[in-house]
C-alpha cells in the first residue's frame, strides 16, 4: 500500500521533475560528454525526488523511491552498455572498437615505395603529420623536418614502417 501511495498522491511538479530529468540523464547517456542534459537531468531528479518527501512521505516511502530511480538506472545502464556491444548502439559512431588507420594503410609497402622521389603539394599544414597530394590522390603523410605550411611543395623522401615521409621541396 505505501508503494502505491509513492505515485497515487504524487503532485505534478516532482512528477515532471522526476521524469523530465530521467529522459535528460538517458539522452545524456547517447550524448558524449557530461554537458546540459547530464547535469540538468541530474538536478530534475534530486530536485523531484526532495520535493515528493517535502510533500508527506515517511522515511520507508522516501528509500523506496529514492531505490526505484537507482534501479531504473541500472537498468538503463545495462541496457546501454548491451546495446553497446551488440545492439544498435554498437551500429552508430558513438561506440566504435576499430582502431584508426590511416586511409591508404591498405596500401602494402611495395606500393608506397613507388612514391620516393615522387612531387606533390600539402593539403593543409603539415604539423609533423598531415596530408599531401601526390600523384593526383591523397596521402597521410609525416615531414622529416617539422612544420610546412598549407599548399607547399614536398617530395617523398623515404617510407618507413609503412608511412610516407616527406620534406618540403623548392622548385
Amino acid at each position: 500500500m505505501e508503494f502505491v501511495e509513492i505515485f497515487t498522491q504524487m503532485h505534478w511538479i516532482p512528477a515532471i521533475l522526476l521524469c523530465g530529468g530521467m529522459v535528460f540523464v538517458i539522452v545524456e547517456a547517447f550524448v558524449p560528454g557530461f554537458g546540459f542534459f547530464g547535469i540538468t537531468g541530474s538536478l530534475a531528479i534530486v530536485a523531484g525526488i526532495i520535493v515528493r518527501i517535502v510533500q508527506g512521505l515517511n522515511v520507508t516511502q522516501s528509500l523506496t523511491l529514492i531505490l526505484l530511480v537507482l534501479g531504473f538506472f541500472m537498468i538503463a545502464g545495462v541496457f546501454m552498455v548491451y546495446s553497446a556491444q551488440h545492439g544498435v548502439l554498437s551500429l552508430t559512431g558513438l561506440f566504435e572498437n576499430k582502431p584508426t588507420l590511416a586511409t591508404d594503410f591498405d596500401k602494402t609497402e611495395k606500393e608506397l615505395r613507388k612514391l620516393v622521389g615522387k612531387s606533390g603539394r600539402t593539403v593543409g599544414v603539415l604539423n609533423l603529420g598531415g596530408k599531401a597530394k601526390i600523384n593526383g590522390k591523397i596521402y597521410d603523410v609525416m615531414s622529416v623536418n617539422s612544420y610546412i605550411e598549407s599548399n607547399a611543395h614536398i617530395k617523398v623522401v623515404e617510407i618507413k614502417n609503412h608511412t610516407i615521409m616527406v620534406r618540403k621541396w623548392f622548385e
